[in-house]
């Protein structure tokens, strides 16, 4: 799917994230506390635009029947009470057509088969936990990864829905240490703030400790603020790493999580807006290898990889970097192959990409792509994306937003 700053994708599987780096830093005097939640002014839902995606809805899906009637009972609903209820069927639609539109996002060939899980009736932290450790369990299926969004209560004129601070479901830690950083580096703001609200990490602490899910929930449990609520062990699939041809790879420890679940951006259909609506669909290879265990402010693994594979890093002629990325991406692939793992690798996903887009023009709909995040972040002009231009990103309709306060929340800052 799809979000916001900076270019290259952050594990995105069904969707990419906005980069926030994380500084190799020495540790705060003090890790920052939980603020006081911000309360949100709810305006009205603006009818113009309920009508508009009721008619798109009933455009696409003839079957649904006359739109008129639908059209009067919103209008007079949001007139009634500022805001409306989707049905199921329209909340379903409107989030595959918000994939869709995921200029960031290569895998949108798969948009109608996104599946929902509708939980618009869930606001208590505790079930918000819940639910969201049983999207892990169903989106995993042991490996053959299913594309899930899981919709809580939305924002609305009578109060706030759930909020998820995390900015995917399953990230890694991050623990501060003499000037560096154990674990991710991106994850050491929210890291921090996780303990001060009373996580305590595995001991020993490790590279690769799942961190728990930071909530606040919704409706009347606004005001008890953010709750910290463990992952099992059970529900987090994870693949150890190996690598085809070299032995020595395994003893690098490295593995990754089979799930990429962004869990931090908002989804706006029609006027409503969904701030808790987490969504997967499954990794690209070159995401964990060429990104997440390959940034400088990452794992930074390159160096490594490189010195074990006996290459000259003594000059960036030598294209050391490109070489131990290259391995870095066949040990990923490799790995999730063995595990039965479901993982796209990114000449394959390029090529259906197109399709999508062909198939888009063909439906006579616009394709918006942020060419930056659609070619891959090795062998770019490799790719069939690379070589041609496409519609711009737009900014109406179904969409997943990212606002100021969630990256906020994902970075360690409560707001």
């Amino acid at each position: 799917m799809a979000p916001p700053p900076d270019a290259g994708t952050v594990d995105a599987g069904s969707g990419a994230l906005p980069r926030v780096p994380a500084a190799r830093t020495a540790p705060p005097a003090s890790a920052p506390g939980p603020a006081p939640v911000t309360p949100t002014r709810h305006v009205a839902v603006d009818p113009a635009e309920a009508e508009e995606f009721v008619r798109l809805f009933h455009t696409e899906n003839p079957g649904a029947g006359p739109v008129e009637p639908r059209v009067a009972a919103v209008r007079e609903e949001i007139a009634r009470t500022g805001t409306y209820v989707h049905t199921g069927a329209e909340l379903e639609f409107g989030a595959r057509v918000a994939w869709r539109s995921s200029a960031r996002c290569i895998g949108r060939l798969y948009w109608r088969s996104l599946h929902l899980r509708d939980r618009r009736h869930v606001t208590e932290p505790d079930e918000v936990a819940a639910e969201c450790v049983g999207h892990l369990r169903e989106a995993t299926r042991k490996g053959r990864i299913r594309s899930t969004i899981t919709v809580f209560a939305p924002d609305g004129p009578s109060g706030r829905g759930p909020r998820i601070w995390n900015e995917q479901l399953i990230r890694y830690a991050g623990y501060r240490a003499g000037g560096r950083v154990l674990g991710d580096p991106r994850t050491a703001g929210f890291t921090d703030t996780a303990r001060t609200l009373g996580w305590t990490p595995p001991s020993p602490m490790g590279r690769f400790d799942v961190l728990p899910l930071v909530l606040s929930g919704g409706g009347e449990h606004v005001k008890d603020g953010p709750q910290v609520h463990e992952i099992p062990a059970d529900a987090v699939l994870e693949v150890p790493l190996t690598h085809p041809d070299h032995a020595w790879f395994a003893d690098l420890d490295l593995r990754w999580h089979a799930l990429p679940v962004i869990s931090n951006m908002r989804l706006d259909i029609g006027g409503i807006s969904y701030p808790a609506a987490p969504f997967n669909g499954w990794y690209m290879a070159t995401e964990i290898a060429a990104r997440n265990l390959a940034d400088a402010d990452r794992y930074d693994m390159l160096a490594e990889v490189a010195e074990a594979m006996g290459l000259d890093t003594s000059s960036d002629r030598t294209l050391w970097r490109d070489r131990a990325a290259v391995e870095l991406t066949a040990a990923v692939q490799h790995s999730f192959d063995e595990a039965g793992v479901s993982l796209a690798d990114h000449h394959g996903e390029s090529r259906r990409f197109l399709r999508f887009v062909e198939k888009e023009e063909a439906a006579g709909r616009k394709c918006p792509v942020d060419w930056s995040w659609i070619v891959p972040p090795i062998s770019g002009g490799l790719t069939p994306v690379f070589h041609r231009y496409y519609d711009e990103p737009t900014d109406t309709g179904p969409m997943f937003r990212l606002d100021d306060q969630a990256v906020a929340r994902a970075g360690g800052c409560p707001v």
